[in-house]
């Protein structure tokens, strides 16, 4: 039984360390007002390329005269897989490239649509989404609608396709919504993840002198472990507002790899620990930077909606809960294997190896150029 658990540690960060990279998302609008194109799907270009063949020269990029050269086909991958409805009749989709759009983590292909519901004396009643769902079932996309000037967000995923235009959403729905989506996003981000397991590891062994040392005081472990984790979260709330908010930006590049040079840091100082035995407060200091990283989701969708503090605040409420279930699954299996000499020796050094070098395979890879 011990040794299965041990092996289940060793696969989780295995995992971390091959499946790597950003959330897929795309940004969806809906502004009827805009009568010549109340659509607008921007989606990113990665991702793009994985459905449709855009790079033309193999280069490695995907240029806007590489797109246009392919334009029938990623018209005809939209068409197949986004729908807007007039009760129960399809409304054929005008579908327009507008161009390359920036957001925080990279270039976008920017879509205008307009349905044609002339056959329907019904005005536009559902939209219907399965871009990207069968290559990755993590996609999302992140849904702002504006009718009559009020704001509504929403998320649609595998399990949600469906947005309906008439429903007037209530806060709650608001907040659920953004709160799960919140723990999803802590726990597919393998890179937050490792971090916060990078903390939590030393909670009931640590170095010292050469040698391990066992904590046999529960309260002194969960005072170590709530203290960091409280650090963490004050810490990566404050950056995560004011970064949402357009108070501060960061380049995302050098967020992301500065996040992995933190997960290189946090598991080296548990063999070595030259940050000190204060782990709260590296928790603190590297949580500033990873609210950047959680920001790069949320700041360019919400910078021009009334919903934002409500999305805001709910995202946030998401990743904690996310954080608080990784404590609770992870301390106690530290505590139930920490007088054990295969997790002394073997599970920890390995660990904490496999740690330190995903953080510097991943800050190679980030570093802009």
């Amino acid at each position: 039984m011990k040794s299965s658990i041990i092996l289940v540690i060793l696969s989780f960060v295995m995992a971390g360390a091959a499946h790597a990279h950003k959330a897929s998302d795309s940004f969806l609008y809906w502004q009827p007002a805009f009568v010549e194109a109340p659509g607008r799907l921007d989606i990113a270009l990665v991702d793009l390329a994985r459905a449709v063949p855009l790079d033309g020269n193999g280069d490695g990029q995907v240029l806007w005269g590489e797109v246009v050269d392919r334009q029938a086909s990623v018209r005809n991958y939209l068409a197949s897989r986004l729908q807007v409805m007039s009760g129960d009749l399809e409304c054929p989709l005008d579908l327009r490239l507008a161009g390359i759009t920036r957001h925080s983590d990279g270039n976008y292909l920017a879509v205008e649509f307009r349905p044609d519901c002339l056959h329907s004396e019904v005005a536009p009643s559902q939209l219907k989404y399965n871009v990207f769902f069968d290559q990755d079932p993590l996609h999302r996309a992140l849904v702002m609608t504006r009718i009559e000037g009020n704001d509504r967000l929403a998320v649609l995923s595998p399990d949600q396709r469906t947005l309906t235009f008439a429903e007037v959403p209530s806060v709650w729905q608001t907040a659920g919504d953004f709160i799960w989506e919140g723990m999803v996003h802590l726990w597919i981000g393998y890179d937050h993840m490792l971090f916060l397991l990078a903390l939590l590891l030393p909670a009931a062994v640590r170095r010292e002198k050469g040698h391990w040392v066992v904590e046999d005081r529960l309260g002194a472990a969960v005072k170590d472990v709530a203290l960091i984790v409280t650090a963490f979260t004050a810490a990566h709330s404050v950056t995560l507002v004011i970064a949402t908010l357009g108070v501060v930006r960061l380049p995302i590049a050098w967020v992301e790899t500065f996040i992995a040079l933190s997960i290189v840091a946090a598991a080296v100082n548990i063999i070595w620990p030259f940050l000190g035995h204060r782990r709260y407060l590296v928790g603190f200091g590297f949580g500033l930077i990873h609210g950047f990283g959680f920001a790069s989701v949320l700041g360019d969708f919400l910078s021009d909606t009334s919903s934002r503090l409500v999305a805001l605040a709910s995202f946030n409420v998401g990743v904690e809960l996310a954080q608080l279930a990784v404590v609770l699954a992870v301390v106690p299996v530290i505590f139930l294997l920490r007088n054990q000499w295969i997790y002394q020796r073997v599970v920890m050094p390995i660990g904490v190896a496999v740690v330190a070098l995903t953080g510097t395979v991943w800050a190679w890879e980030r570093v802009p150029l």
